[in-house]
């Protein structure tokens, strides 16, 4: 049931991405790939669908386990400072940690499976370096889970680096 969810969420977010693809905005480029680094350590790909607005699909480790997140981000210009943007939207995650390889705090046996889907808030900063394809930045994700361990989480911060394709 979990791993079907997760097929699921991961198949409605690329069709989802494919489908928007023709709102083409007027950057100089519609997709970025990246890493991401701090509190996790994964992968990133937003899409950008109008001028402000990006789809961000975040899939990353975190306590020995397995979280994906699709994320919208409204961009806004900060001025006085070139080539630097901040960023706010919200999203869903989940996340699945398996029998005895996964150690979040909450774990009280470590032979089950747990498993925590949610909602997420996202703000960040986003700097392109020198007008080149590359990209640095810093957000900050709080989270509420609805299942399993149905609490605040307020601590995932990362970095990121990203080429715009």
């Amino acid at each position: 049931m979990r791993f079907s969810l997760l097929v699921a969420f991961t198949a409605l977010s690329f069709v989802f991405l494919s489908a928007i693809e023709s709102n083409a905005q007027m950057r100089d480029y519609n997709t970025m790939v990246g890493v991401t680094a701090g509190t996790n350590i994964g992968g990133t790909v937003k899409q950008f669908i109008s001028e402000p607005g990006a789809v961000d699909l975040l899939v990353y480790r975190r306590w020995k386990g397995w979280v994906a997140a699709a994320l919208y981000e409204h961009h806004l210009d900060i001025r006085g400072f070139r080539g630097l943007e901040w960023y706010f939207g919200g999203g869903a995650h989940y996340g699945m940690w398996k029998d005895g390889k996964g150690e979040p705090p909450w774990v009280d046996k470590i032979n089950q499976d747990y498993s925590a889907y949610g909602i997420d808030a996202i703000v960040g900063l986003e700097y392109n370096i020198n007008r080149s394809s590359f990209y640095v930045g810093l957000y900050w994700k709080p989270a509420y889970n609805f299942t399993d361990f149905t609490k605040f989480w307020e601590d995932e911060a990362a970095f990121t680096l990203r080429y715009a394709l």
